[in-house]
């Protein structure tokens, strides 16, 4: 009896090999239409209900598509010019946008950021150890999210009339409503990683206090446009809903799915596959596309560096690693959205997707894209 038990958990263990090899073997692509086929599978096995994706290689767009829906209850075809809300992957914006002051010395990263602030950012369990724009960058200012994520500071169908300026003084002035101790961790700063939407917003804070112009303006004017990126924007006013992903969610109640935040810069962006990939390859090539220069390359390359001895962050972009491939940019999830966009630093390929559903499951689906990359 016991080796007929063995004998069955053998043939599992092979069966399961097996098929692992196969989904695998699934992963490659020889051509275009290969490539839809399965996409088109992996839509279908996890019930996506849509995808808008780009695939390009140094300054070239190789493809770019969509599948599913838009918006359901109309009928509406997503496509690669379809916007969608990338939550995250905002915070490669908001990185450049600093990185310009960077390089323009209006700001170093390593000064201390109470340098440019109307009220003192000090973790009060560290009150002498400076917190500066390095830290923030890495996720290692010792700013913490708990408490701010017990908030419900969501606005439906409209932006945040609240300002960044108006937010963080009620964030970090003791008489503010969002103030807490908990906005802190224990760690010192630089000590230790921890995510920080909160501290990456505060970045996009940062910025327009220097400048003296609102961030959003801040980015249209110094990124967007230059760039090209027409149909991107952090304001939800600015932004045709007709051209719009619903994000669907259980989380989402309102008749007008579109939220905004006060902390918008953390997560705020609109935009599409094909505005994003703009962007995407300007930081590929190290800072210019097209003859138009955002950053110089010894900035893009420091905000390529990886920090305080991490082996994944470096200045609001990361290593990851999909099916065994080592890439490096950012994803994203908020509620109804997941987005990624990461790209091989050996080959110059680069992959952008986008859903309209939270933790949408696109780890393959990025695979079969950067697959199909490779061979042009």
């Amino acid at each position: 009896m016991k080796n007929i038990v063995l004998l069955v958990l053998f043939v599992f263990i092979q069966i399961g090999l097996l098929s692992s090899c196969k989904k695998d073997e699934d992963l490659t692509v020889s051509s275009k239409e290969e490539l839809e086929q399965k996409l088109k599978a992996e839509v279908d096995n996890n019930n996506l209900i849509s995808i808008s994706y780009c695939i390009v290689k140094n300054d070239k767009i190789v493809y770019s598509g969509a599948m599913g829906m838009a918006d359901k209850n109309k009928n509406v075809l997503a496509t690669d010019n379809t916007r969608y809300l990338v939550a995250s992957v905002s915070k490669t914006i908001t990185a450049v946008a600093v990185m310009k002051l960077v390089e323009q010395n209006l700001i170093d990263l390593d000064d201390d950021i109470n340098k440019y602030l109307p009220f003192s950012v000090r973790n009060p369990n560290f009150p002498d150890d400076k917190i500066t724009l390095r830290m923030l960058l890495s996720h290692r200012a010792s700013i913490s999210d708990e408490f701010q994520e017990t908030l419900t500071l969501d606005c439906y169908g409209t932006d945040c009339a609240m300002s960044l300026d108006e937010y963080f003084k009620a964030v970090f002035l003791q008489t503010g409503q969002y103030f807490s101790s908990k906005n802190f961790s224990n760690s010192k700063p630089g000590s230790a990683e921890d995510y920080s939407n909160l501290g990456s917003a505060l970045i996009g804070y940062l910025v327009e206090r220097i400048t003296q112009t609102p961030f959003d303006v801040y980015c249209k004017t110094n990124i967007f446009t230059p760039l090209g990126m027409t149909k991107t924007e952090w304001r939800l006013a600015n932004t045709p809903l007709s051209e719009l992903a619903i994000p669907y969610s259980d989380e989402i109640k309102s008749a007008n799915p579109h939220y905004t935040f006060p902390d918008y810069p953390n997560g705020g962006l609109r935009t599409t596959a094909l505005d994003l990939s703009l962007f995407l390859r300007m930081v590929m090539l190290n800072g210019s596309i097209n003859g138009t220069k955002i950053l110089s390359e010894s900035t893009m390359a420091a905000m390529k560096t990886l920090q305080f001895g991490s082996t994944e962050f470096c200045l609001s972009i990361y290593y990851d690693t999909v099916k065994g491939k080592k890439v490096l940019g950012h994803s994203g999830g908020e509620k109804g959205v997941t987005a990624e966009m990461f790209y091989d630093t050996n080959t110059n390929v680069g992959v952008i997707v986008f859903s309209n559903e939270e933790d949408a499951e696109l780890e393959n689906t990025v695979s079969l894209l950067f697959n199909y990359g490779e061979k042009q």
